[in-house]
């Protein structure tokens, strides 16, 4: 003991040469088992309470490791040590400390019931008169419910009792937090029989979360977490309160003088409930005040500036645009007649104001509409919307103007081919912004991007028809791309060259007279330098390049083709994500013009998108900080794994240590978009070059099918198109080649179908289901009329699925769990 703390004092010397070498000999002496005692010596009876702090952290990392190998009656005696420490401990963080490892002991030691003393403990001090120990026993139940909460179930109403008046505490402000987190942790195992004993407590919630903001917004924000767990519970114990929980909400949102980071928690909250309680909305009558406070949001004038100031449209995590977000949410789930001609009586008096924010606003307002009430504005409300857009694109003032070109961007994306009608008006005013904007690129960035973003958007849609405007167009990009004034603009010939691909597309072969001009611009921006600024533009030529093969004809492109599946290769080698998906595109594209000559080339192609599917780069562990940063040192080996099987109590300790010090992930979206992109790749190549791919195709089928139930729903519906794509592929080539082996094939396609089945009642992405049903579709047609049989329970459970969704029983049809009758949410699919 005399040596571990001699150490653990050495490491509070302000000198760094003395640290380094005390934080060597910790490593060592703590390889020993013997260390334990010895720390929990320190932990009970050191009057330093640096010391104190340094052996909780360092026994609960040593514990979780050794906690099973530890004697019975060691194990009794630490559990009483702690208990004892958590009693006498007065230093607060030193606590919070004692309390993280009591939690972590309390995952492995409950569901055996062997620490009922812990519970009898935290009940004792919950229900004390003494407010210093209540705030001892609220913080120890909140650090446990973190990891054991699920073994607390059996007591849930008489904790909702405790925590009913733990909430109204009148002599602590710490109290009510720590019971706030308590109730985020419980929410998740509310049962139907627990609902009558927690909804009268959401009065009480948002009245701490109230006095909250006042004292401290950051666990203001803390608190608001559970909002999101009480919307997001299938139980539905929200709906009784769910008109104050919304006027609160948007009473955080709409206050300037509080912080960003608190208002757009109260922003996402919303969303929440736009997506997950859009009946509710309606039919309590709540949706006029939701819309006016995000438009009032949206005009509010933006601190960074006159060039981002009122500009909804950026993805920054800002209240100005979280409000957009929150309408342009409710225009995809609510029918559009709800939705739209709200909006629009409130926007009406704000585009004729002499505040040129409300007029900015009521632009953007109309914009985030049109996606979601695309069939609505076509039928009905399209010249007379165009005409506000024309008005705005002429205002003065910048802001307004950029939110014009925003909209009419909006227009080209989502209200095709009916706003290809009027090309003859929009085009002529996108080009002579585009000349307007080029004179001072660096100046009119925002709106130059607004523009790109608007001609490209156009483009794609408008087709052949866009030929008579297609010299004019290339001449203002290649304008765009060789102007020595854009140079340091990388964003805006990010966007040239991706307008560039787009008018290929639109034009096709009356590309050709561009072609050659646009290899040689793209040859110049591939072989830049790799640079971080440099991939970007090195990605999106790869795009267009990829673009030109589909578009031009297979003579024009075919010279090109071995040079791209070389170069593309050799490209695959690169370390970015954006890179690669973008050469995987490329050579799909190149596939469909040299069809079965790329086999020889396979081998690489394949071999690296595989690498990306299975690959967990990108994906970051955010660890609990240890207190003490200079007590993260590496240690040893973990002891070796025991077997597995068990119940939930024999998990692995170290499992324990993760469990307590993971604190979240986060992964790159760039490489969620590789993998998708890689799935969508292989499964056309494999299209395109046809029996050769036949090597490939098992693997490719068991890679794909481990990600139909990956939790992004972008690499969902591709693994489902892919998985179904294989299939038929498979089948075909085996009838080609005569073969009459088709087990194997059988059983694959057989499972597909049911896995498609399900996710088809079960997802509650859209997209997915869309992607689930077109696949089975494809199936279905591609065996029709073949001996090859689905199975009785394949068949069976498409018919349930199509059952389902045609009586709007699909999880994806947006029935929620409070309004489970007929209304006008219609299913998507019928």
């Amino acid at each position: 003991m005399a040596a571990i703390q001699t150490i653990l004092e050495r490491l509070l010397v302000p000198d760094n040469a003395v640290i380094q070498q005390a934080t060597r000999d910790l490593q060592a002496v703590y390889r020993n088992p013997d260390v334990i005692p010895g720390l929990c010596t320190l932990l009970h009876s050191s009057p330093n309470p640096q010391i104190r702090q340094f052996a909780a952290v360092l026994l609960r990392k040593r514990l979780v490791k050794l906690w099973k190998k530890l004697p019975g009656n060691d194990r009794t005696t630490i559990k009483s040590m702690l208990l004892q420490c958590l009693t006498q401990e007065t230093v607060r963080i030193v606590f919070i400390s004692v309390a993280h490892l009591a939690s972590v002991l309390a995952k492995y030691e409950l569901p055996r019931g062997q620490w009922e003393e812990l519970s009898t403990f935290i009940f004792q001090f919950c229900h004390s008169q003494d407010p210093q120990q209540r705030e001892v026993g609220v913080l120890l139940l909140s650090s446990v419910m973190e990891t054991a909460a699920l073994d607390f179930k059996q007591h849930f109403q008489s904790l909702f009792q405790l925590l009913s008046s733990a909430l109204e505490d009148p002599q602590s402000k710490t109290v009510p937090f720590y019971a706030l987190k308590c109730l985020t942790s419980m929410v998740e195992y509310v049962a139907e029989e627990d609902s009558p004993h927690f909804t009268p407590l959401v009065p009480k919630i948002m009245a701490v979360v109230r006095a909250l903001i006042s004292e401290d917004e950051d666990k203001a924000c803390e608190g608001m977490e559970l909002f999101d767990e009480i919307v997001e519970c299938e139980v539905g114990m929200v709906t009784p309160h769910l008109p104050d929980l919304i006027q609160f909400s948007l009473q955080v949102a709409s206050n300037s003088s509080l912080g960003d980071n608190l208002r757009v928690k109260a922003l996402s909250f919303l969303q929440w409930l736009a997506s997950l309680k859009k009946k509710s909305l309606l039919k309590q009558g709540l949706l006029p005040s939701v819309i006016r406070t995000m438009l009032t949001i949206m005009a509010t004038p933006h601190p960074g500036g006159a060039e981002d100031e009122g500009d909804a449209t950026t993805e920054t995590q800002s209240p100005i645009s979280l409000a957009a977000q929150v309408l342009d949410i409710l225009s995809l789930h609510l029918p559009p007649e709800k939705i739209l001609s709200p909006v629009l009586e409130c926007v009406e008096p704000w585009l004729e104001s002499t505040n040129h924010f409300q007029r900015a606003a009521s632009l953007i307002a109309i914009a985030v509409m049109v996606e979601g009430c695309s069939v609505h504005i076509k039928n009905h409300h399209l010249p007379a919307l165009l005409q506000i857009v024309y008005k705005g694109v002429r205002d003065e003032e910048k802001v307004v103007r950029n939110a014009s070109l925003f909209a009419i961007g909006q227009f080209s994306e989502h209200l095709q081919p009916q706003i290809a009608e009027y090309s003859g008006e929009l085009l002529p005013v996108l080009f002579q912004f585009v000349d307007h904007a080029l004179q001072s690129p660096l100046q009119e960035a925002s709106a130059l991007t607004k523009i790109f973003y608007a001609l490209e958007t156009f483009c794609e849609q408008l087709g052949p028809k866009l030929v008579p405007y297609l010299p004019v167009l290339m001449e203002k990009l290649f304008v765009a791309l060789s102007s020595p004034d854009v140079h340091n603009c990388i964003h805006v010939k990010e966007l040239a060259i991706s307008a560039i691909g787009a008018a290929a597309n639109a034009c096709e072969s009356e590309f050709l007279p561009y072609f050659d001009r646009t290899i040689n611009l793209l040859k110049q921006y591939i072989m830049l330098p790799h640079h971080q600024d440099t991939l970007i533009l090195q990605a999106q030529a790869i795009d267009t390049l990829g673009t030109l093969a589909r578009t031009v004809s297979e003579d024009n492109f075919r010279p090109l083709a071995a040079e791209c599946v070389t170069l593309g290769v050799a490209l695959l080698q690169g370390e970015d994500p954006d890179l690669r998906r973008s050469v995987y595109g490329m050579l799909a594209s190149v596939s469909c013009v040299i069809k079965e000559e790329m086999c020889g080339q396979l081998e690489p192609v394949v071999g690296r998108i595989f690498q990306a599917l299975v690959s967990e780069e990108g994906v970051t562990v955010h660890y609990a900080s240890s207190e003490v940063p200079f007590l993260d040192f590496d240690e040893e080996e973990e002891e070796e794994e025991e077997g597995e099987g068990g119940e939930r109590g024999e998990a692995s300790s170290s499992m324990l240590d993760d469990s307590r010090a993971i604190e979240g992930y986060t992964v790159e979206n760039a490489y969620l978009e590789e993998k998708e992109d890689g799935l969508n790749a292989l499964a056309e190549i494999a299209g395109n070059v046809g029996p050769g791919f036949v090597r490939y195709i098992d693997d490719c089928f068991r890679e794909a099918n481990s990600l139909t139930e990956h939790s992004h729903e972008g690499i969902r519906k591709a693994a489902i198109c892919a998985v179904a794509t294989f299939c038929r592929l498979w089948y075909r080539w085996l009838r080609e080649a005569g073969s009459t082996d088709l087990e194997e094939l059988q059983f694959l396609t057989n499972s597909t179908v049911l896995s498609l089945a399900a996710t088809a009642r079960t997802d509650s992405d859209r997209n997915v289901v869309g992607a689930s049903l077109e696949s089975l579709e494809n199936i279905f047609k591609s065996l029709k009329g073949t001996e090859f049989k689905l199975a009785p329970q394949a068949c069976s459970s498409v018919l349930v699925s199509l059952q389902d969704i045609l009586h709007n029983k699909a999880q994806c049809c947006g029935v929620e769990a409070e309004d489970s009758g007929t209304g006008d949410m219609v299913c998507p699919f019928l």
